[in-house]
C-alpha cells in the first residue's frame, strides 16, 4: 500500500471513528476496528468485522465497500464489484467507492470503464491525488500516454511528496522515449521514499534503454536488496546482463525472475532471446512457444518466434512463410477503407518509412543512401521512428525528412491514423518482424501502396503489404513466389546500396603475410552460426593446412558461450588453438580495423551476413558465401553479384569449402583481391548512391 493509500485510509478510519447512524457509535467503532486489521494486512480479521457489520445493517455502504476491497485483494472480482457498487447504489456520492471501482475495472482488463469511474471520483472530490494517480494510469492502459502524464502532474499539484506518482510518471515518459525526464521523475520519488524498492526497478529500466548498462545493474541490484521477490527486476536485470554480454548471467537471473513467476510471457520471452543470442536456437523456439502458449496475442514474442526460424536450418520457407500467416491471423488489424489513390498529380508523392533503426544500426548504412538520395523536387520524405535512444544518426535522418514522428507509446492504430493524416502515398516497412518493429500499423493498410524492404529477409505474411523489394538473385522468380504474401518487386543491379564508414581505416596487407598462416574470420551474430554452419568451417580448417579461423561478436564476451562454440568445433577435429574469439569493439574504427587480422571472410547460413559481409568487403576481405534457397540465404550472392565477384558464390556446401581452401591456397589471388576490393566496390552498383537536388552526398 502507497502512503498516500495510507494517507486516505487513515483519513477513512477517522471519518469512521467519527460517524453516528448506520448502527451508531458501535457499528463505527468495530468499522474502525476492522480498518486497523485491513492497513495491518490481517485480511481474514477485517473480513470478519466487515461481514458483522453487515449481518447487522446490510445496507451499510462503508461495509459493503471495504468487503469488496477485500474481495478484491483476495482476486475474487465478481464478487468484489456487486459488493462495491451496492455501496454506490446506496450513497451515489462515494468518492472512494469509485475510486475503488476503477481499481477493480483495470485489474479486469477494462481501462474505458476504470477511467470514467476515476473521473467520476474526482468530479466528487477534485482534490483527490489518488484517484488522479489512478486515473494516470488508466490511461497509460490504453495508449494514452500524454493523457497520462497529464494526470501523473495533476496528482503531483495535489501531492507533491505523492513518490508513486513521480515513479509512475517517470515510467510513462519512459514510455513516450523521453528517458532523462523520466530518469528525473524517478529520482524524485527515491528521494522522496529511499526504501522504494519499484522505483529503483524502474530505474534500472531507463538507465538500460539510454545505454547505461553498468548504471541499470546499480539500480536493479538495489531494488532487488531491498525486495528480492521483485520478479521484473530479475528480468531485466537479466536483458542487461544480456546487452553487455555476460549471457550465462543473464540467463540466470531471467530463470530467477520465472521461479517467482512461472507464467509470465514476456520472461520467457526474454529467455529466449538469450538463447537466440547464445545460438541454441533450438531452445529459444521452445521458450517463444511457451510465451504464447501464455499469451496468444503477444504480437512481438511471435515477430521473434518467426525471425529465430529464419536463423535454423530446421525450417523451410513452407515454415516461415505459415508462420506469418498465423501472425497476420492472430494479429493484423481489421482493415479500414483505405484511402483512394487520388491525388492531385501535380502533387509531390509522400513516402513514409516506418522503422526502429533510424539511430546507428547495421541497417542505417542501406537506409541513409536512399533518404539522402531523394529527388525532393518530386516525394516528401517521412520517417516514423520507433527510437527509444536518440543518437547523432537519428539527429540526421530528423534533419533530411520533411516530416518526423515518433512512434514511441502510439498504438498501431494511432500509427496508421497518422500516416493517414499525413496523406502518405507508398509506406515502406523496414523491420519486418525484427525487434520493435510496427508491423501491425501496415494491416489496416492506411497508404494506397505498401511495401517491405531491408531489414528483414522474407515475406512478412500480410495481405496489406503490397510489394516487397528485392532482386532477381535474392529471389528468382519461380516457385517461392508462392510463398510470398507480397508482390516481388525486382530492382536492377541489386536491392541494397551500401554506405561505407567514410572514416574506415585504410586496407591493411593480407596478415597471412605476417603470420604465415591463412586467417579465416566471420564478425556475424551467432543465431547465424548454426551447428551446419560450424560444420563447414571445421571442414574448410582442415582442407586449409594450418589456417586459424577469428569469430567476433559481442556474445564472445560470455565464458560459456565460448565454451560451447569451442566444444562444438572440437567434436569435428578442430583443436582450440586454431580458434580465437573476440567479443564486441566499440569503436566504428576499431570494429572495421580488426579485419586487418583476417584473410577470407566466410558467410553463415542458411542466414547470410548483409553489413558485415559489406564491411568485410570494404577493407578488402573476400567473402564466400553458400547460395540458399530464400531470401535470407541469398544475399550474399546478390551482394558479390553486384560486385561482380561470382567465382566467390558456392551452390553446394562441398563447393563451399573447395572454394574456401582454394583462396587459402591462392597467396596471389588474395594479395589482388586485398587491394582491388575497395576501389571495385565504390564503383559497382552496391555503392552507386547519388546526391539529390538540393541534399548532401554520402
Amino acid at each position: 500500500m502507497s502512503r498516500a493509500e495510507k494517507r486516505y485510509q487513515k483519513k477513512l478510519a477517522r471519518k469512521a471513528a467519527l460517524k453516528q447512524g448506520n448502527g451508531g457509535d458501535a457499528l463505527a467503532a468495530r468499522l474502525n476496528e476492522g480498518l486497523q486489521h485491513h492497513r495491518a494486512g490481517r485480511l481474514p480479521e477485517a473480513g470478519a468485522i466487515y461481514r458483522q457489520i453487515l449481518n447487522q445493517n446490510p445496507d451499510h455502504p462503508d461495509g459493503n465497500h471495504l468487503l469488496g476491497v477485500l474481495a478484491h485483494q483476495n482476486g475474487h472480482f465478481d464478487v468484489a464489484s456487486e459488493l462495491i457498487r451496492k455501496a454506490i447504489a446506496i450513497r451515489p456520492d462515494y468518492v472512494q467507492a469509485h475510486n475503488n471501482l476503477g481499481n477493480l475495472l483495470r485489474d479486469q482488463g477494462r481501462p474505458d470503464e476504470a477511467a470514467a469511474s476515476y473521473s467520476r471520483a474526482l468530479t466528487l472530490e477534485p482534490g483527490f491525488a489518488m484517484a488522479q494517480c489512478n486515473l494516470g494510469n488508466a490511461h497509460k492502459d490504453r495508449g494514452r500516454l500524454e493523457d497520462a502524464a497529464q494526470a501523473y502532474d495533476k496528482a503531483l499539484a495535489i501531492d507533491p511528496a505523492y513518490a508513486e506518482a513521480h515513479n509512475n510518471l517517470g515510467l510513462v515518459l519512459h514510455d513516450m522515449g523521453r528517458l532523462d525526464e523520466a530518469a528525473a521523475a524517478l529520482l524524485k520519488a527515491l528521494a522522496l521514499k529511499p526504501d522504494y524498492a519499484d522505483g529503483y526497478s524502474n530505474l534500472g529500466l531507463v538507465r538500460q534503454d539510454q545505454g547505461k548498462l553498468d548504471e541499470a545493474l546499480v539500480a536493479y541490484d538495489k531494488a532487488l536488496g531491498l525486495n528480492p521477490a521483485i520478479a521484473e527486476a530479475h528480468g531485466n536485470r537479466g536483458l542487461a546482463l544480456r546487452d553487455k554480454g555476460r549471457l550465462a548471467d543473464a540467463a540466470a537471473a531471467i530463470r530467477k525472475s520465472l521461479e517467482l513467476h512461472p507464467q509470465n510471457a514476456e520472461t520467457h520471452n526474454n529467455l529466449a532471446s538469450v538463447y537466440k543470442n547464445q545460438g541454441r536456437l533450438d531452445e529459444a523456439v521452445a521458450s517463444f512457444r511457451k510465451a504464447l502458449a501464455l499469451k496468444p496475442d503477444y504480437a512481438e514474442t511471435h515477430s521473434n518466434l518467426i525471425l529465430c526460424m529464419n536463423y535454423g536450418d530446421g525450417y523451410s520457407q513452407a515454415d516461415i512463410h505459415a508462420e506469418s500467416r498465423r501472425w497476420e491471423a492472430a494479429h493484423g488489424i481489421a482493415a479500414r477503407a483505405t484511402r483512394r489513390a487520388d491525388r492531385d498529380p501535380e502533387r509531390r508523392l509522400r513516402v513514409g518509412y516506418v522503422s526502429p533503426d533510424f539511430r546507428n544500426h547495421s541497417v542505417s548504412r542501406f537506409l541513409d543512401p536512399l533518404i539522402a538520395g531523394h529527388d525532393r523536387r518530386r516525394f516528401e520524405v517521412f520517417c516514423y521512428a520507433q527510437v527509444a535512444n536518440p543518437d547523432a544518426v537519428t539527429r540526421r535522418f530528423a534533419a533530411l525528412a520533411d516530416g518526423w514522428c515518433s512512434t514511441l507509446g502510439m498504438t498501431a492504430d494511432a500509427i496508421a491514423d497518422r500516416v493517414r493524416a499525413d496523406d502518405i502515398d507508398i509506406l515502406v516497412d523496414l523491420a519486418g518482424h525484427t525487434g520493435n518493429s510496427r508491423l501491425a500499423a501496415f494491416a489496416g493498410h492506411p497508404a494506397p501502396v505498401q511495401v517491405a524492404w531491408l531489414g528483414y529477409p522474407n515475406t512478412t505474411g500480410l495481405k496489406a503489404m503490397d510489394y516487397r523489394l528485392t532482386d532477381a538473385v535474392a529471389d528468382p522468380k519461380g516457385p517461392g513466389d508462392d510463398l510470398q504474401s507480397e508482390t516481388c518487386t525486382r530492382l536492377e543491379g541489386g536491392f541494397l546500396c551500401f554506405a561505407p564508414d567514410p572514416d574506415a581505416p585504410p586496407v591493411s596487407e593480407p596478415p597471412v603475410r605476417a603470420n604465415g598462416h591463412v586467417t579465416f574470420g566471420s564478425f556475424n551474430n551467432l543465431s547465424k552460426v548454426t551447428a551446419a554452419t560450424v560444420g563447414a568451417w571445421a571442414r574448410i580448417l582442415e582442407a586449409a593446412a594450418g589456417s586459424r579461423l577469428l569469430l567476433k561478436n559481442r556474445s564472445l564476451a560470455d565464458d560459456e558461450t565460448r565454451r560451447r562454440y569451442r566444444d562444438l568445433f572440437a567434436e569435428r577435429g578442430i583443436d582450440e588453438g586454431r580458434l580465437a574469439f573476440h567479443a564486441w569493439i566499440d569503436s566504428p574504427a576499431g570494429h572495421l580495423g580488426a579485419y586487418e587480422r583476417i584473410d577470407i571472410g566466410l558467410d553463415p547460413f542458411p542466414y547470410n551476413g548483409t553489413t558485415t559481409t559489406c564491411e568485410a568487403l570494404w577493407m578488402g576481405v573476400p567473402v564466400i558465401t553458400l547460395r540458399g534457397d530464400r531470401h535470407a540465404g541469398r544475399v550474399g550472392a546478390s551482394l558479390l553479384t553486384g560486385l561482380g565477384q561470382t567465382e566467390l558464390i558456392a551452390e553446394t556446401i562441398d563447393d563451399y569449402v573447395a572454394a574456401a581452401a582454394g583462396l587459402a591456397g591462392n597467396k596471389v589471388r588474395l594479395a589482388a583481391l586485398r587491394r582491388g576490393l575497395r576501389p571495385a566496390m565504390a564503383a559497382s552498383s552496391l555503392c552507386n548512391a547519388r546526391p539529390a537536388s538540393g541534399r548532401p552526398s554520402i
